[in-house]
């Protein structure tokens, strides 16, 4: 095994002890408009608001969905006194309280700074920071960082990589209704690429990524409900694909956002009208192309709550996509209907469509191993779901679920073969677009069997994610499985356990599939003194040999050691 520099290392160590972070403003699918948040500016509580899944090994090429639970929605701004923030509030939600949302078992009480340093087996340090500073009783400012890397776990070829994302972020009250935010955030990252032996790419192909990005939101709120919100940002992303023979190349992405959102009561009880407009657009330039993509957005969104029980909420959004390919209006409604049958039992329906489009950045880290020459265009997603919750105790929910999906232009991975006739020469990955359907359901359980002392949680998915010309969608499981168990005996002291299980998976070819696989780790805290403790964790436990992209297999046993300090 190759040594990792004792340089790099001490870096990493110099970071951790003097971070500047925060929040990291994250895309979404379904609207590039955020909704208006009536919470002021707030101590978001301890580390999890930036590392939910901190206890899960990060996986090379894999964007697995992380074990996040709901940070408290009781938490109290600090620049609003009890008795102004139930003031505010609608009568609805005075005679009828929102019961206690689940939450995590902390690792430590709630301070300023929390970091956690560690080193692993195959030369893999891991930090992870998060901290804010309270600046006055009107403005804080906040970071966070995640670093992870390796020297390589396979003797026969280099896989090696590095991981490292920052960001910071201030914010203050300019005066009693108006709030000003300002973030930041830095990539820099890197991966080997797997071994090509049939073909003429050279062994150490790598790719390399780096990225900045800018924001500011401003909100102007005469109550919780009133007001007015606007944000605008901009991302800078460039990915180098080096020693990669005739692969080899670069591509940038630049990403700008503007949106604009206002809301207002209506006539009755816990009634909104909301008006929305905004813009999001970029444009990339790679060997193939030189092109940009624009959406544009506008609608109506009427929310109420009727009968102090059945809530209602209806977005009227239209949407205009242009990219390389064609130009469009889509309509983007969506409606969705929340209401409790009894005490225990609520049921909730949704149906939408919208068009959207997944930057670059968001598709190189889906999957690491794509090569850099592809093109961008819009996807039309049409939906309908159904969920039910059912709390049957103060310390268990039940959740089940069923889902629809149909999409124009879905974007897939595939694998090129430039081998000779009848001799398999695949690639690396490339991007291309299908239209797809997705029907899916799942069941989810969380239980307290000691309250604040054992829980329990675990969810299973079942889906057909399948092309509309023939065939699944590649690389996409049909069933899943994620359970955790978690044991805090002593204040201080806190045990996790978890198994997850991937279904087997279709690649891009003819009867040809990915073995399923099943990954059991571990992790134990102890906080030895108020501000330093320790940590032991243990990863994919029965060293499963498995790939998540075909061609490269992933990281079998590892075991990690190190400290958490906070202050």
């Amino acid at each position: 095994m190759k040594g990792i520099s004792a340089i790099a290392f001490i870096i990493v160590m110099v970071l951790a002890a003097n971070p500047i972070a925060a929040q990291q403003q994250q895309d979404s699918e379904s609207s590039m408009l955020p909704e208006i948040d009536p919470q002021d500016i707030e101590i978001r509580s301890q580390f999890e608001a930036r590392f939910p899944g901190l206890r899960r090994q990060p996986i090379l090429g894999f964007d697995p969905n992380p074990r996040v639970y709901q940070i408290d929605p009781n938490r109290t701004p600090f620049m609003e006194t009890h008795e102004q923030v139930v003031a505010n509030l609608p009568v609805s939600q005075l005679s009828r309280p929102e019961p206690p949302a689940y939450m995590a078992f902390p690792y430590s009480s709630p301070k300023n700074v929390f970091s956690r340093l560690g080193f692993g087996s195959y030369v893999s340090p891991e930090a992870e920071f998060w901290g804010v500073k309270r600046l006055s009783n009107k403005s804080y400012i906040g970071g966070d960082f995640d670093y992870s890397s390796s020297d390589g776990h396979l003797d026969n070829e280099n896989s090696s990589f590095r991981f490292f994302d920052a960001n910071a972020e201030y914010a203050t009250k300019l005066s009693e209704k108006s709030q000003l935010a300002v973030n930041g955030g830095v990539k820099t990252s890197f991966n080997n690429m797997f071994d090509l032996p049939t073909t003429t790419i050279p062994a150490d192909a790598r790719k390399e990524y780096n990225g900045i990005n800018l924001g500011t939101e401003f909100r102007h709120f005469k109550n919780t409900v009133t007001g007015w919100k606007a944000d605008a940002n901009i991302r800078y992303y460039n990915i180098d694909l080096n020693n990669a023979g005739s692969l080899t190349g670069k591509s940038e992405e630049r990403v700008y956002n503007l949106s604009l959102a206002k809301r207002w009561a209506g006539g009755n009880t816990d009634e909104t009208f909301t008006v929305k407009a905004g813009a999001k657009g970029g444009n990339y330039e790679n060997t193939i192309a030189q092109d940009s993509w624009f959406t544009a957005q506008g609608g109506v969104v009427y929310e109420r709550l009727f009968n102090y029980a059945t809530n209602v909420k209806i977005d009227a959004s239209v949407y205009f996509a242009q990219n390389s390919f064609d130009d469009q209006i889509y309509l983007g409604p969506e409606v969705t209907v929340e209401h409790p049958l009894m005490d225990i039992l609520t049921l909730k329906v949704t149906a939408g469509a919208n068009p959207y489009v997944k930057t670059l950045e968001q598709r190189h880290s889906e999957n690491r191993f794509l090569t850099v020459n592809n093109t961008l265009r819009h996807t039309y997603r049409m939906y309908g779901k159904g969920e039910a919750s059912i709390e049957y105790t103060d310390q268990g929910e039940f959740n089940f679920g069923f889902q629809y999906e149909d999409m124009s232009d879905y974007p897939i991975f595939l694998r090129s073969n430039n081998g000779p006739f009848g001799n398999q020469g695949y690639e690396y990955y490339e991007m291309q677009y299908r239209d797809a359907y997705k029907v899916s359901a799942y069941a989810s359980v969380v239980h307290q069997i000691i309250p604040e002392k054992f829980q329990i949680n675990g969810k299973v998915y079942l889906r057909s994610p399948k092309l509309k010309d023939g065939g699944r969608i590649p690389y996409e499981e049909k069933i899943g499985v994620n359970s955790g168990v978690t044991v805090q005996p002593f204040d201080g002291i806190t045990f996790e356990a978890w198994a997850d299980y991937v279904g087997s998976r279709r690649t891009f070819q003819t009867n040809e599939k990915l073995d399923s696989f099943i990954l059991l780790g571990g992790q134990a805290d102890v906080q030895i003194t108020e501000r330093f403790g320790a940590y032991i964790k243990l990863v994919n436990i029965l060293s499963q040999d498995y790939e998540v992209w075909q061609g490269y297999n992933e990281r079998p046993f590892q075991a990690y050691g190190g400290v958490t300090v906070k202050l």
